[in-house]
């Protein structure tokens, strides 16, 4: 087992794990952990032989180290293939601002930021990959296949779309102002909502070491 077998939603279920470290036990910090990402219950793994869990446990030693965060063109997640759009001037000006929404609680809404930038597609007749319309209506669905998808493809790429956002924002202040204005915003409205953006995203912070695995005496 490596980072990439594991999924956003372990990936999230770790993070929030970490940050109640203090409260529990080397033990209860294992057992958790191990359930996690075996995806059996507590109690199955306080049934376990002390064999079996050592065993599992030298298993997830790779949760010691970090991953590197690169991105990628392509996401494979829950059966389907979703391509990563980079190019930020694409996008219209909704979607800037629902991703200033989701950017708020980063970690708790990687899913639905990386769902933010992706396009669905489905092979032709020739077998050849083909975009599909981005539907608005459809981003939750695409929000809970990211969140199957490995967290070393979606983390990299939501944050190397986040550097590139954030680059696009600053330096296209006239255009999305006119763009919000054509959504029916006041002009200081879209002037709020212009600082607004420029402020989420400020960079990323990698996320801590996850805690040792080693089976509590």
């Amino acid at each position: 087992m490596t980072w990439k077998d594991i999924n956003v939603f372990q990936w999230q279920q770790l993070y929030d794990l970490q940050s109640n470290v203090e409260s529990m036990s080397e033990q209860e910090m294992s057992i958790k952990t191990i359930a996690i990402l075996t995806n059996k219950t507590e109690q199955q793994i306080q049934d376990m032989s002390e064999k079996q869990f050592l065993k599992i446990a030298h298993k997830i030693k790779f949760l010691q180290k970090q991953f590197d965060v690169k991105h990628v063109n392509y996401i494979y997640a829950n059966g389907k293939r979703f391509k990563c759009q980079y190019d930020v001037k694409r996008m219209p000006a909704g979607r800037y601002i629902e991703t200033k929404h989701f950017a708020a609680s980063f970690t708790e809404n990687l899913h639905r930021i990386a769902a933010t930038m992706v396009i669905p597609q489905k092979r032709n007749w020739l077998g050849m990959w083909v975009d599909l319309p981005y539907d608005p209506s459809s981003h939750e669905e695409y929000a809970n296949d990211m969140l199957t998808a490995p967290v070393t493809d979606v983390l990299g790429s939501v944050v190397f779309f986040c550097q590139v956002y954030r680059h696009w924002i600053k330096v296209s202040k006239d255009f999305l102002i006119l763009e919000m204005m054509r959504m029916k915003m006041s002009k200081l409205q879209s002037e709020i909502v212009y600082q607004a953006l420029c402020s989420v995203l400020d960079g990323f912070t990698r996320h801590p070491l996850l805690p040792n695995m080693k089976r509590s005496n």
